[in-house]
């Protein structure tokens, strides 16, 4: 192996792990669903629905609309993005120009937004316009480009923003001008410094496969075996290090790559890296009560959620390798946490009127917008929102539906039979867990319909057309119904929806979070008058309010969005002394979304421990 390649080999030595070797959890099934990987195959046992086939509406629609319109349709696009590819006369830095294309294709399929539409157009002419002959896209000057700190991660996200352009608009323009600019890198990747850091080259990965799987040209998968091998198995660094292996973003930024290339492969070799991040997460600690994880973009498993907690890009990486293995394995668990994810450390990312994104969204403390629309948080939370609608069914195209997340929405369905399927979800949810699903068919069609029964339910119901269905109905699992399906057939889904106190581990150990489904609730002073504004008491004093345990209740509000949902709970101040039959304050807890919240995690009396739950996305640890 040459010295100047991705890792060298000492490194891979002291820092790999057996490459076939699996961790298991202890699991009823006798393997963790979180991260085993089918056994030698390819084929992902669900597959997306693809953009124009989805409508979106409820809670998620609207933060995709909110992002359409609040958001991208306000960028200042010419100084925040493009003017400097046109004088490139820049020493360092990085914008997400790419990033943002790939988010603007995606939410042009999505909305056929003719603005939107434009803004996609506006981008590529820019990039393509200011290309240099040997294909250069950046705006680095000469001398410094490729090998000077961030150029080359925009360059690969080029690559990826123009490939989405090419698969989702048909521009041939785009996939000429990407093959172009990832030669121009494959070219030159031998003069790569030895001492250049791999976390510069984030996202290369993907974005070489993704031209293999286009062209079918071997350059491009030859780079993923042979010049910047996807096969390690780090394992996770804990803290900040000098590799991008204690780099949440970085490391699950390869993982899509392997998980990919695993595809392809079905070498397991490419599972390793994976299946480590997933029991790290959900049995090591590493997954906080918001569905976030890390500090200051790090892997850490301590549950600190104040200051730089939960990297949005992390959250969005996170999200998508949830997303990958549900399609691999067709297991809910998946769809469990990134419904957990979603709707608190992701739309928390987001102020309410959509204009403003977050760096990091601490669940103890003040939380803090960024202060610009480029760089890789703001972009890569435009690029996740732009893939909600692709996680909301899937389907198998020889016929079968899985609902994963429920939200008001509607899809169209094309099985390889000829069947047609339109699929209507009536629901509020997550206000409430009644879920109905209208079936709509050009002709009579046996197939299974999956349907996602969240791991925190408890005595969940289904009925099709009005009558219990067959089976049994268990948390954490798909409601499979298997029969055949016409026109007007519905199906109706009560999951209920109870408030739940979640037992802190580690640093938030022997106090709760406040749940209710999928949304975690928190204390911030606005909301509550009868707390001082003004008063010197820290959040870390707020945090030691106790809450009574028997004294919640759900109320409407609309902090955050209309007809949302908080939680009015009854009190004690501070100190000692919890009477039952006294409070000494009552408040009121509002989504986690809510951008003043600032307390997630309180005490509770003594005597109520007993109802308290552990979060059901945890796991026992791995032997």
């Amino acid at each position: 192996m040459k010295k100047n390649l991705y890792w060298p080999l000492i490194l891979r030595q002291i820092f790999s792990l057996p490459c076939f070797f699996l961790f298991v959890f202890i699991h009823p099934s006798g393997a963790c669903p979180y991260c085993s990987l089918p056994d030698n195959r390819i084929h992902d046992q669900w597959k997306h629905l693809p953009y124009g086939k989805v409508k979106v509406a409820g809670e998620i629609g609207r933060r995709i609309d909110l992002t359409i319109d609040g958001h991208l349709k306000k960028i200042d696009l010419t100084n925040s993005f493009l003017k400097q590819f046109g004088t490139k006369e820049a020493d360092g830095g990085f914008i997400g120009a790419g990033m943002l294309l790939d988010a603007v294709a995606r939410f042009a399929a999505y909305s056929s937004d003719p603005e939107i539409d434009a803004i996609r157009n506006r981008i590529v002419d820019c990039l393509l316009e200011n290309r240099q002959d040997d294909g250069y896209i950046g705006f680095f000057t000469a001398g410094r480009r490729l090998w000077k700190e961030w150029d080359i991660h925009e360059m690969v996200y080029i690559i990826t923003g123009l490939v989405s352009d090419y698969t989702l608009s048909g521009q041939k323009r785009s996939l000429d001008a990407a093959v172009k600019t990832a030669d121009y890198i494959l070219a030159r990747w031998s003069e790569r410094p030895v001492d250049f850091s791999d976390f510069y080259l984030l996202g290369i990965d993907k974005a070489m496969l993704s031209l293999y799987q286009l062209t079918g040209e071997e350059r491009f998968r030859e780079f993923g075996e042979n010049k910047k091998p996807l096969t390690w198995t780090p394992g996770i660094e804990k803290g900040r290090t000098p590799r991008m292996y204690g780099h949440i973003f970085a490391y699950m930024a390869v993982n899509e790559a392997q998980l990919d290339f695993y595809r392809m492969t079905a070498d397991k070799r490419l599972t390793q890296a994976t299946s480590d991040a997933m029991d790290f997460l959900t049995a090591r600690d590493g997954l906080s009560i918001i569905g976030g994880a890390g500090q200051e973009e790090n892997w850490t498993d301590d549950q600190d959620g104040e200051g730089d907690h939960a990297e949005t890009c992390a959250t969005a990486y996170m999200i998508r390798i949830y997303d990958n293995l549900l399609r691999l394995n067709g297991l809910s668990c998946y769809g469990d946490l990134m419904e957990r994810s979603l709707y608190n450390a992701l739309f928390a990312a987001q102020s309410p009127d959509g204009r403003r994104i977050r760096y990091y969204i601490p669940f103890e403390g003040e939380r803090k917008y960024f202060n610009t629309d480029a760089y890789c948080c703001p972009n890569n939370f435009r690029r996740i929102i732009a893939e909600l609608p692709l996680m909301i069914y899937y389907m198998k195209p020889e016929g079968g539906i899985a609902v994963n997340l429920y939200t008001a929405s509607s899809a169209h369905a094309d099985f390889d039979d000829g069947t047609k399927a339109d699929i209507e979800q009536i629901t509020d949810y997550p206000n409430s867990g009644a879920v109905t699903v209208n079936l709509k068919l050009n002709k009579s069609s046996a197939f299974p319909l999956a349907l996602r029964i969240p791991g925190y339910a408890k005595d969940v119901s289904v009925k099709v057309n009005g009558k219990p269905a067959d089976g049994k109905v268990t948390a954490g699992e798909f409601f499979v119904i298997n029969r055949t399906w016409k026109t007007g057939d519905r199906v109706e889904l009560d999951i209920p929806m109870e408030f739940r106190l979640v037992a802190g581990r580690k640093r938030q150990s022997g106090r709760v979070a406040v749940m209710r489904g999928p949304l975690v609730y928190s204390l911030s002073r606005v909301a509550n008058p009868a707390i001082d504004p003004k008063s010197s008491m820290s959040f870390q004093g707020l945090g030691k309010i106790t809450l009574d345990p028997a004294a919640l209740s759900l109320s409407a509000d609309s902090t955050v969005r209309a007809n949302g949902t908080a939680c009015n709970v009854k009190a004690w101040n501070p100190g000692f002394g919890s009477n039952a039959g006294k409070h000494d304050i009552e408040l009121k807890l509002t989504e986690f979304t809510d951008p003043e919240g600032i307390v997630t995690y309180f005490r509770i009396p003594e005597y109520s421990t007993i109802g308290v739950v552990e979060d059901e996305l945890i796991k026992a640890p791995s032997k």
